[in-house]
């Protein structure tokens, strides 16, 4: 057994030379684990030293978040879960085909192709959404966000399951999951690294997968920058309420004389990206906001339709009074993540704008944070529906989209 080993390594050192100078042909024999990991360069994977830890911003630590801790081996191994292919029914599907770390980690169409070109049913949710996932899915003020669009999962192992075993999506069981690790040649020396034998169980992958979705988050964004600098008040004016005051009353017996006053708002943003945070604070926030201790509402239907196609969370619990109800999520990265809403019926920003300025139907259901008296709608002009925009788009953070420990292993 040892001169096969011996053999097969010096074949594959060969083979690796080529590819990697930096690899040398010992003269005495390779034992086992030198050669699964001579394997695991000729698979082209990176070794699982990667540093996944993630210390979100102060103010939000402030608020009640705290960073993860987060296995840095398991996560590097979930990485290799998440994109290999392997793991899909006629292994053309991954993890990342419906979750592209460009995209932040959503997909750019209305449903994702799955196994054997089959269509998902809903439109594939963003990862990178959050500030950080694992906090952001935690408990709360006595709340914790559920996952999914009908929120039928509680966490990311569970939602990791789902997919594997839906028919639309991955289309394997657990058992077959674990099945095909064993068949893999770079999973014994990655799974020896991590858990010191290759006793694979549904478990283990499942807890890797949730290390590495678990470390991925979102909070380099134009409007965290901002908060850094105002402890996390979303509200800031940079004109104080004495100030104000003293303006106000400036010389009150004169009638003749206006004084216009400028409030800047938040430090780095321009007055239209001010505006539009004030829209979005008056209208959205408690629905989507992009921190997660100000949010208050994590499901709601929102007037697409007067008669729901998908029925959302009621289609899951029977009860009508769920029609329509779907999960809201933190906006976060929104400008990467189109098109929007359950069905992607949306193609861009401007859309959602539009439908809630003037689209949203008054169903029975709709979430009564939706409306103005008996008026669902905003009814935003020109300008209000471009500083929205303006404001949208300070929600975007690239960096995620371009982490190579958060990129394809495969590659």
């Amino acid at each position: 057994m040892k001169k096969t080993i011996y053999l097969l390594a010096i074949a594959s050192l060969a083979i690796a030379c080529g590819r990697n100078s930096d690899l040398i042909l010992k003269e005495e024999p390779n034992d086992a684990a030198e050669f699964l990991a001579t394997e695991s360069v000729l698979a082209g994977l990176p070794p699982l030293e990667a540093n996944y830890q993630r210390k979100i911003p102060d103010y939000l630590r402030a608020l009640g978040m705290e960073s993860p801790q987060t296995d840095n081996l398991k996560a590097g191994l979930g990485r290799v879960l998440f994109y290999d292919k392997n793991l899909s029914k006629d292994r053309t599907i991954s993890c990342a085909s419906c979750h592209k770390q460009e995209k932040a980690f959503s997909d750019d169409v209305a449903f994702s192709t799955g196994i054997e070109d089959r269509q998902t049913a809903r439109n594939s949710m963003p990862l990178a959404n959050t500030a950080s996932f694992s906090a952001h899915h935690s408990t709360i003020n006595g709340a914790i966000p559920l996952l999914l669009w009908d929120e039928r999962a509680t966490s990311v192992a569970e939602q990791s399951r789902l997919a594997f075993a839906n028919p639309d999506e991955m289309g394997l069981s657990m058992p077959e999951v674990v099945a095909r690790v064993k068949e893999q040649p770079y999973y014994p020396y990655l799974w020896k690294q991590v858990f010191g034998n290759f006793d694979v169980t549904e478990n283990q992958v499942l807890e890797c997968l949730s290390e590495f979705v678990g470390a991925i988050g979102s909070h380099n964004s134009k409007l965290d920058f901002a908060l850094v600098q105002v402890s996390g008040n979303i509200e800031f004016s940079q004109i104080d309420a004495d100030t104000l005051i003293t303006i106000a009353y400036y010389n009150p017996s004169d009638t003749t004389t206006t004084i216009t006053v400028t409030i800047s708002g938040l430090p780095g943003f321009n007055e239209s990206e001010n505006r539009g945070r004030d829209i979005f604070v008056a209208n959205c926030s408690k629905c989507h906001s992009p921190i997660r201790p100000f949010q208050e509402v994590f499901a709601a239907c929102n007037g697409l339709d007067e008669s729901y196609t998908d029925q959302g969370l009621g289609a899951l619990t029977g009860n009508p009074a769920d029609n329509g109800v779907f999960k809201s999520p933190s906006l976060r990265n929104i400008a990467l993540t189109g098109p929007y809403m359950h069905d992607g019926r949306f193609k861009n920003l401007r859309q959602v704008i539009d439908f809630y300025s003037d689209g949203v139907k008054n169903h029975p259901n709709l979430h009564p944070l939706m409306l103005r008296g008996n008026d669902p709608n905003l009814h935003l002009n020109a300008q209000q529906k471009q500083d929205l925009l303006a404001f949208l788009h300070t929600l975007t953070d690239l960096e995620i989209c371009t982490d190579s420990n958060f990129s394809n292993p495969f590659r």
